[in-house]
This record gives C-alpha cells, structure tokens and sequence, in this order.
C-alpha cells in the first residue's frame, strides 16, 4: 500500500509539472505574441483592415514671361485593381483586356507584378475616359476589386507651340527608377524638355489616404486612427519665354520648312524663343502612347522629336566669317583696312581651285567691305594668314565647340576643330593647310547650333559677356520657397572694345549698305546687325542662315534663323529675321510678371 501511495504522488507530481510547463508556455506564447510579435501584427491587422491609397500631387504648371499660362493640368481618371479582391488573375484579365484596349500578356503582368501587396491597389491603366469608367462600374459585381482615382493629367497646347521647350512626361521605367529615393514605380515624371530638366520642382510630393475596409475588401470610410497626408503641388515654372513671340516664330518657320529659331535677351541670355520645326503634339504623350504611334514618330524621316535650336549641328557658313575676322583682328593679322589680292570668283590655293558664291567676283576689297559683301576669297586668305594654330587657340575662347549650358536636356555642343581633331581623322600628315580656307568661311568640319550662334552674336552686341542661355527666370514653389535664376556669365570674348565696334559697324553694314547681303531686313527707325550665311550641305540643298542683333544702338534682342536646305540667307533666313524683329518691337507693350 505504502508504495501504491507513493506512485500516486510521484504521478501527481508529473502531472502538476507537466500541467505548470503548458502554462508556462502558454503564457510565454502569449508573451512573445503581445510583446516581440506585436508590431508584425499589428502590421497585419492594419493591412488586412486599412487601404492606403495615394493622392497623386498636381503637376506645377508653366508660364511664360507675362504669366500667361503655357502648360497646366486637366482631370483624369485613373484605373486600379485590389490583389485580395481577385480570385483568378487570369479570368480578371480576360474580363478587363477588352474595356481597358490592352493586350491581355501585358495586363497580365502589371497585375502579377503588384500581387505581393495584396491590399495596395495596383494601377492598371491612366488617363481612362469616362464612358470607359461608367462600363466598368456596371461590371463592378462581374469584376470585383476595381476601384477608380481622379487624377490630375497633363495639358499641353493642341497646337504644338512649344513642344521642343517643355517636351513631356511619362510613366518612368525600370531604368530610371534604378538607383532613386524620390520615386515609386508607376509615377509620372518629365521624359524630355522643362519637364524633365525641372522635374524635381515640377512633380511635387503625393499625398496619402487610409481607407477602412472588411475583410472582404469593402471600403467602410476613413480609418479613424491615421491622419491623410495631403499632397503638395508642384512648383510653378515662369519661363522667359515670349509666348505670343514664340507662336510667331513657330507659325512662319513652318510656312518655310524645317529648320530652327531662337530669340536671345541679349543683357541677361534669357531665351524669348526657341522654336524647331516640325514640332510635335506634347498631349499624345500625355496618357498611354500606343506602340503603333510610337512607331510612327520614330519612323517620321522629319524627326519631329529633334529639338534643331540645340540638338541640330550644322555648317554655320558666312555666319561664322566675323569670327574668322575676330580672330584675325585679335592676333594683329590684319587691320580694318587691309587687303589681299583682289577676287575674280575664283582662286588656286595648292592644287585645288578655291570659289567664291558671285561668280564674277568682288573685286580688291578691305576686311570691312569683304565682311559687308561676304566675299569668300578674301576670307581664304584671311583664313590662311592665320591657319590652324592661331584658330584652335581662339576659337575655344569664344565658346565654340562647347555647351551653352541651356537648361534643356540634350544640347549639343557642336565641333570646333584642332590639328589634334585633324590628325585623328585623317592621320597625321594626311591633311593640309588649306582646310583653313573652309573653316575661314564656316563650312568643313566646323558644326554649331542656332542657340550656339545666337548666344555668340549677343555678346558681340553686349559688351563682349556671353552669358548662359535661361529658359526659366523664377521657380515658385510652396515647398522649398522662391528662386529667382539671375544672369549667369561663363565667358567672354577676347575683343577689344574698339575690334568689337568694327564688327558691328560691319554687321551693321551688311544690312544698311547697298551691296549688303541682308539689305533687304533694313527696317525703318530700327537698325539691325547681322550676316546671312549660306550652308552646304552634302546631304541636299544648301541650309540658310542669317544671324543679328537689334537694335545697334541699344541692343535688346539677337536673333538665328536656320531653315533647312532652302538655300541663300539673304533670300529666306534674312526675311523670318526681319518679321521677327518688327513683331517684337510693336509687341513691346505688356509688363513682365
């Protein structure tokens, strides 16, 4: 019995000791669940029972000089797709390609991708009409787990105008995500032009809002516990940019064909137009570019995407002859009044016979009459009295071959040549000494673009400070405050004050004189400074240029017009100039913003 007995206790006592370790690891469960393991379910909890859907900030719009407004927003709609609402991906794509018009492979991976947050909202489509919204909330029941956002899209002008200064926005991709803070897949930023230069101004900071829903996804209200973040708006560009200038400038270049033009404050480098033609609707990008559109523009011969006031390289032709004057001035190789030998339309320089444009010739002149007449022999042998190495050092003091520093993205900066370029392209001592001759009259291997040219004459007229063009004058921005861009200068030219006064003095000539090439842009009561320039081209017709500046006495304005293979600039560059000019100064009423 006594043993009996002490079975019993000794089973009792296991029994207690079992039943005490289950409390225990019950209550220390219960101890990690509440106290290590909160936080995760917490997480849960609030996942299962809260949606946070972004409010997508509106876009800060643009404006130009006057305020009036060039690019702004409109309302849109927005399609998303709730991962946990959805029993089959397959079967809800099927449902979905044909309202949404998208290939079912592709909707199929947007969804798949979005899967692992399965109470996030996945975006599906933006920019959906309403008649497609009001079709898809009638089939809310067939296909549950739709839910739609106003969001705002942008609203570029149906005409074009612009285009090539403010560019547009898109969806950004895998490639520009890498390696970024600021941005989440699926957001909306600038692709080219403003819009992408300023995109970090522009696009502002979404907002967030927590939505309560059942387990079963349906939406009950605002969850109580957490504040919305409201969104901010973007800031607001104010460009210096002349609107009613820039559609001018946009409307006569394309009556003359592609080509390109820009309008410089000459005291500050502020850009009151930068027109290139064919421009391109901006709106087409707005929404969902389709890949049969896509594929058209890429395959359009004209490349409308091709920004040719900063992106277009070409021969600047007898545009660039004051600045073979400029050089030979600056190294004492001639003096206003020196003369070679005289022109008869052509002359031999080695073994290769070397032309003028007027057949007949020019007769002996000085440097001030071969800049008024545009006389190609003299400028052969301006050229060549300086050759190679007095024009790779003075060349790159003016800028040439270099970037503007424009605030666009993709400028070129063009070629400006050196023994050492030579070299590399023809091998050494596989050149001669007379592709002097043809840079000295701005053909060869010398490339520049109209910004390029316009920002050079405005020194000439300024005072010799060549400043850094500006598009935008002022950011105003209610996150991070004003900015007020001031006048940059990055360079000057190296002119006396009296070599500059005789080149405009001859510029100035080559519209005043009678055997001026541009005399045809004389204006009464305003006097103009300029060159034509007449660009071969090995690809077509010749390209035709003028560049200026007005007016001389107080100079306010330089200007370059580039048409492309439409030949002399006397006949076509010169005529778009002068318009440009009597429309600006009878315009010259409204008060800056």
């Amino acid at each position: 019995m006594a043993g009996l007995t002490t079975n019993r206790k000794l089973n009792s006592r296991i029994i207690l000791s079992i039943w005490a370790l289950c409390c225990f690891l019950i209550v220390f469960k219960l101890f990690l669940l509440q106290v290590f393991s909160a936080p995760y379910y917490r997480k849960a909890s609030m996942d299962n029972s809260v949606r946070i859907v972004p409010i997508k900030a509106s876009r800060g719009i643009i404006v130009d000089r006057y305020g009036e407004i060039i690019v702004q927003n409109r309302p849109s709609y927005s399609v998303y797709l709730v991962p946990h609402d959805v029993l089959d991906i397959d079967e809800a794509a099927a449902k979905l390609t044909g309202m949404l018009d998208m290939d079912i492979g592709y909707l199929k991976g947007i969804i798949s991708a979005g899967w692992k947050g399965r109470f996030q909202p996945i975006r599906l489509k933006r920019d959906v009409d309403f008649k497609t919204v009001s079709a898809l909330e009638e089939h809310s029941l067939d296909i549950p787990g739709i839910v739609f956002q106003a969001e705002p899209t942008r609203l570029y002008p149906d005409s074009g105008f612009g285009s090539h200064i403010y560019g547009y926005v898109g969806e950004i991709s895998e490639k520009e995500l890498k390696g970024r803070t600021d941005c989440a897949k699926g957001d909306i930023v600038g692709k080219k032009g403003l819009e992408k230069y300023y995109d970090a101004y522009l696009r502002g900071r979404n907002g967030l809002m927590y939505l309560e829903v059942t387990a079963q996804g349906r939406v009950l209200g605002k969850y109580p516990d957490k504040e919305d973040s409201p969104p901010i708006k973007g800031a607001t560009l104010v460009l210096n940019i002349d609107w009613e200038l820039q559609k001018f400038a946009e409307r006569i270049l394309s009556q003359e064909g592609n080509g390109a033009i820009v309008v410089l404050d000459v005291n500050t480098g502020g850009v009151l137009t930068l027109a290139s033609s064919p421009s391109f609707d901006a709106n087409l990008f707005s929404g969902v570019v389709s890949p049969i559109k896509w594929s058209e523009i890429m395959a359009d011969t004209t490349f409308p995407l091709l920004n040719r006031a900063i992106q277009g390289i070409y021969p600047p032709g007898s545009t660039m002859k004051i600045f073979t004057s400029a050089m030979a001035l600056y190294f004492d190789k001639v003096d206003q009044e020196k003369q070679f030998d005289p022109c008869r339309g052509q002359k031999r320089f080695g073994n290769r016979i070397f032309k003028c444009w007027k057949v007949g010739g020019h007769g002996r002149l000085t440097l001030y009459e071969a800049i008024v007449q545009s006389c190609d022999i003299y400028f052969y042998q301006l050229g060549l009295a300086c050759g190679m190495e007095l024009w790779e050092q003075f060349m790159p003091k003016c800028r040439f071959g270099q970037l503007t520093g424009i605030d666009l993205p993709g400028e070129k900066a063009g070629i400006s040549p050196s023994k050492k370029y030579f070299n590399e392209r023809y091998g050494v001592g596989g050149w001669t000494k007379y592709l002097i001759n043809n840079l000295a009259i701005g053909q060869g291997e010398i490339l520049v673009t109209p910004l390029q040219m316009a920002y050079l004459y405005a020194a000439i007229a300024n005072g010799g400070i060549i400043y850094k063009p500006q598009i935008v004058r002022e950011i105003k921005s209610v996150d991070v405050g004003d900015i007020v861009i001031e006048p940059r200068q990055v360079g000057r030219l190296p002119l006396s004050d009296q070599q500059r006064q005789f080149l405009i003095s001859a510029l100035t000539g080559v519209v005043d004189e009678t055997s001026g090439t541009a005399r045809g842009v004389k204006i009464p009561g305003i006097t103009v400074g300029g060159k034509t320039g007449t660009a071969q081209n090995p690809h077509g017709e010749d390209h035709s240029w003028f560049v200026c500046f007005a007016p001389v006495e107080k100079t306010e304005i330089s200007i370059a017009v580039l048409v492309e293979n439409a030949g002399h600039g006397s006949s076509v560059a010169a005529p778009l100039a002068k318009k440009l000019i009597e429309f600006y100064f009878k315009g010259k009423t409204k008060q800056i913003s």
